[in-house]
């Protein structure tokens, strides 16, 4: 069903669901020369979230178009599209003729040095532990509060937090998704029960397999960390990043050959500042 969006609102109303229950779904786009080149991706994971959550899906063209015209004129930087369920009053019951809410802001890119794509990252293990929930595992949705408090425990040399679930098990990052090579394979964390299903991340098992490499969802635990060859996050802005410095699983590696394929291979497509 497509609902009736209201689109690019100046202001949120105390009364948005999204604003109080996190009752909503965002995507974070790059954008490169006034284009989002993973738009469609971003578009259909939003759709698929919106038919999850029962969130009436706005008309798909008016989405694009929003997106389209914020990144108008943008070279290097981030659109943000956001939809809630909308207004609906105090209680969580959400209402019976939800009116979508679709808000569009632009930004610039985060922090991001060449250098880390050079000389890789180091990232740390967070305290604060991912919840493992199957009626949101896999959504962008707006309820971010574990990632705020495992960001909030970096240190400025950090340049990415990894999020373990109540198993002792690696999920993704605060704001990243996560491989790693496991012999002569690539390996990310199932997200069914708990994390998000990038863009980034399906585009990268993408090129994997049109690279015959294997590639394969597989619990990884901290033992297989400290094992990994390589280790690579994703995300749809930051690109692909190599991680090489894992100071308190003593891990240090430099950045390799599978990392370098895949970072080449996104920067063709404009979403990273890959350097050689």
């Amino acid at each position: 069903m497509t609902g009736n969006a209201r689109v690019g609102e100046a202001f949120v109303p105390l009364d948005d669901r999204g604003l109080n229950y996190g009752d909503g779904l965002f995507e974070t786009m790059r954008t490169t020369a006034g284009e989002i080149p993973l738009l469609d991706g971003h578009l259909q994971r939003l759709i698929d979230g919106c038919h999850r959550i029962r969130i009436p899906i706005p008309d798909p063209e008016t989405l694009r178009a929003a997106a389209a015209a914020a990144a108008t004129g943008l070279d290097d930087g981030v659109v943000k599209l956001l939809v809630t369920r909308g207004g609906g009053g105090r209680g969580y019951r959400p209402p019976e003729s939800p009116g979508p809410r679709v808000l569009v802001s632009v930004h610039e890119l985060p922090d991001a040095p060449r250098h880390w794509y050079r000389e890789g990252v180091r990232v740390r293990i967070c305290q604060t532990r991912i919840g493992r929930s199957m009626a949101t595992a896999g959504l962008k949705h707006l309820g971010r509060l574990e990632q705020v408090l495992a960001s909030a425990e970096l240190e400025a040399d950090d340049a990415e937090g990894l999020m373990l679930d109540e198993n002792d098990l690696v999920i993704e990052g605060t704001r990243c998704n996560l491989f790693i090579v496991n012999g002569d394979r690539l390996v990310t964390p199932p997200v069914e029960m708990s994390g998000v299903a990038g863009v980034m991340r399906a585009l990268v098992r993408k090129m994997a397999l049109q690279a015959d490499l294997e590639c394969r969802e597989e619990a990884v635990s901290l033992d297989e960390l400290r094992g990994a060859s390589e280790i690579l996050l994703t995300n749809s802005v930051l690109g692909v990043l190599p991680v090489t410095q894992i100071p308190s699983l003593n891990w240090r590696r430099t950045r390799g050959p599978v990392t370098e394929k895949l970072m080449q291979s996104v920067a063709e497509l404009g979403v990273e500042a890959w350097a050689p």
